[in-house]
């Protein structure tokens, strides 16, 4: 018999978000597999009027940045100039205040990196060796920003589908660098550091060992990563990746760790697109937002935040999330492997 449900609220003390679960606004999901039985083509030609596919040239800004096929000619990843960015790395000026109000100039670098040449392979469709591609290229226009200017903090994301910001249907992701600390990214800073002060040890390291012992809301491991949907999930099917030891900051990501990154990341795609059909969502990489942290209470993640469900009127004039699920039902699902994943275990 499934477990009962009943509707609690709870808080993420990282975080420091409340969450409220209603578990009983949904059924049961069930697992579909319409999508993921269909193989991609196997030949994928340029789609007309997408500047991301190959021969498209023209249509783009200009290439910042390609990481070439290993095995054949052509390129696995490309980086391209945001055409509408809202940041110009050439703009300066201090802000400016004008009674209650302020502002600034700004200044930062936007920049798109298309995933692939395909334009029909998502990454949760495509080869563990092409995510690995992407990471890579996640790294180097990490390290490239962050030592060309010390003041830009650049985030790392991927918008999947047009209800999570996909204007184009390309596979790609995007890094955005201001010159600011983001104020979430700081409260969870300062939250962590006091949880840190609390336990006497990384707060997300322990929250690695609990989920760990507890598997209820464990979706998957390998040697280097641990997947699970997070205690206070502010969105159904919400996951954190974690690397199993401590570190605050992606940047350091090995390559031997960065395939088994790839891996998982890839797998738990796969999950999410055979569970629920291929939906739309975000997945952003938090790391410490000083370079080269060496902090002992921060610990860099990835999140998958799936857009399954809208904020209605309470939540946008609280700030207090409804998760209609369960994270321990959520995790259940995702937990059940289908034939086409490898690697790893839960």
């Amino acid at each position: 018999m499934a477990p009962t449900y009943t509707p609690e609220t709870r808080q993420d003390r990282i975080t420091n978000q409340w969450v409220a679960f209603a578990p009983s606004r949904s059924d049961r999901p069930r697992r579909t597999t319409a999508k993921s039985t269909s193989s991609p083509p196997t030949e994928d030609p340029p789609v007309e009027g997408c500047p991301f596919c190959p021969g498209h040239e023209a249509m783009l800004p200009s290439v910042i940045w390609e990481k070439p096929q290993e095995a054949s000619p052509g390129w696995a990843t490309r980086v391209v100039p945001n055409k509408y960015a809202a940041l110009d790395p050439h703009q300066n000026g201090s802000p400016d205040a004008n009674g209650l109000y302020r502002t600034r100039a700004s200044r930062g670098r936007q920049e798109v990196i298309i995933d692939t040449p395909r334009h029909h392979r998502p990454l949760a469709r495509t080869s563990v060796a092409q995510v690995d591609a992407v990471l890579a290229t996640y790294l180097q226009r990490y390290h490239a920003i962050r030592t060309s200017d010390d003041e830009l903090i650049p985030a790392l994301f991927r918008n999947h589908g047009a209800r999570a910001g996909a204007s184009i249907p390309h596979p790609h992701s995007q890094l955005i660098a201001p010159n600011f600390r983001p104020p979430r990214i700081e409260r969870e800073e300062r939250a962590a550091r006091a949880r840190y002060e609390e336990l006497g040890e990384c707060p997300y390291c322990v929250m690695i060992e609990s989920e760990l012992e507890a598997e209820d809301r464990l979706v998957w491991t390998n040697d280097a990563f641990v997947v699970f949907v997070p205690f206070a999930a502010e969105v159904p099917y919400e996951m954190w990746i974690l690397p199993r030891t401590h570190e605050p900051e992606f940047g350091r990501l090995t390559a031997e760790d960065r395939t088994a990154l790839a891996r998982a990341l890839r797998t738990v795609l796969r999950r999410l697109h055979q569970c629920l059909d291929d939906p739309d969502y975000n997945f952003f990489v938090r790391t410490a937002l000083d370079y080269n942290s060496d902090h002992s209470h921060l610990h860099w993640s990835l999140r998958i935040r799936p857009r399954t469900t809208v904020q209605a009127g309470y939540e946008v004039g609280t700030g207090q999330r409804i998760n209609p699920s369960i994270p321990e039902r959520d995790a259940a699902v995702l937990r059940r492997p289908s034939r086409d994943l490898d690697g790893g275990s839960a």
